[in-house]
């Protein structure tokens, strides 16, 4: 029986008050919590959000628009940490 990985979540932050690499913890964030404590190995961005992040490979790609985020599991690609080390995704209210 073959298994299969969930799919990717779309996750869109316009905000210029808060980094990329921020935007990418938060949406990996959600991921976890959406899909079970399953940690994403890759994030889809475009090429003006590319940045790297340690433990999760982050790839641009032509079809995703600035401010947006498509986080998800690729085979072959293994984890570097937990997922517990991020933060939780907070309200946009309560963020400093």
């Amino acid at each position: 029986m073959a298994t299969t990985s969930p799919p990717f979540l779309v996750w869109y932050d316009d905000s210029p008050r808060i980094s990329t690499v921020r935007k990418i913890e938060d949406a990996i964030a959600a991921y976890s919590d959406r899909f079970g404590g399953i940690e994403p190995t890759l994030v889809l961005v475009n090429d003006q959000d590319v940045t790297s992040l340690e433990g999760v490979e982050v790839r641009t790609a032509t079809n995703v628009r600035r401010n947006t985020f498509w986080v998800g599991r690729e085979d072959g690609l293994a984890p570097e940490r937990p997922i517990t080390s991020l933060g939780r995704v907070q309200k946009r209210g309560n963020r400093k």
